[in-house]
């Protein structure tokens, strides 16, 4: 997997929360959250999100607490704004194709992992037999 196709896929997946929270009423000004010491920010305003910025480094932290981590800073990001209504329950994406989109974007992230790790085992190998 490239970098271009894990950009590609995380912005599928935040186009479908963006899409859940449509019909939300718009806030006041921009809010925050933040999860992974720092390492993942989230931006909403008017109950969307407007940005997502991930560290590199936070990918090193498994997957599952990655995931736990980017909710985190989601829901803190869109609870610190303006209250607003629950969309439509016709408006809302289907839970099982988002489902699908995160595993995915998920087992992506875990085969690139493997092949990170690899390649420093490799390098590693091929010191030792210099020194």
């Amino acid at each position: 997997m490239t970098s271009g196709d894990f950009d590609q896929a995380l912005s599928a997946a935040r186009q479908a929360l963006q899409d859940a929270i449509a019909g939300a009423a718009p806030a006041a000004g921009p809010s925050s959250g933040v999860g992974a010491d720092g390492l993942i920010q989230v931006t909403a305003e008017g109950q969307r999100l407007t940005s997502v910025t991930v560290d590199p480094r936070a990918m090193r932290l498994p997957a599952e607490e990655f995931g736990a981590e980017l909710l985190s800073a989601v829901n803190a990001a869109l609870a610190s704004g303006d209250p607003a209504p629950v969309p439509e329950a016709a408006a809302l994406p289907d839970p099982a194709a988002l489902s699908r989109q995160l595993e995915e974007l998920q087992n992506q992230s875990l085969r690139q992992m493997a092949r990170y790790t690899q390649s420093i085992s490799e390098v590693m190998a091929a010191l030792k037999q210099r020194g």
